[in-house]
């Protein structure tokens, strides 16, 4: 099986250095990972209409 073949995602990265990840990892309350889950759960996503695709033709108004 080649790289090509694999259906994975990229290595995560942080954009910071191993120590802050490691101080803010440390300070994060369980409780609050707790809430901001359910927090995340309840919120309904944004309601975003599809753009058209390039070259899409506009449906007609009915009596044009």
């Amino acid at each position: 099986m080649s790289a090509e073949d694999r259906k994975t995602e990229p290595p995560f990265g942080l954009d910071m250095d191993f120590g802050e990840a490691l101080e803010r990892f440390i300070g994060t309350r369980p409780n609050e990972v707790e809430e901001s889950v359910e927090r995340a759960k309840q919120k309904k996503p944004p309601d975003v209409k599809a753009a058209p695709k390039p070259g899409a033709k506009r449906p007609r108004k009915p009596g044009n």
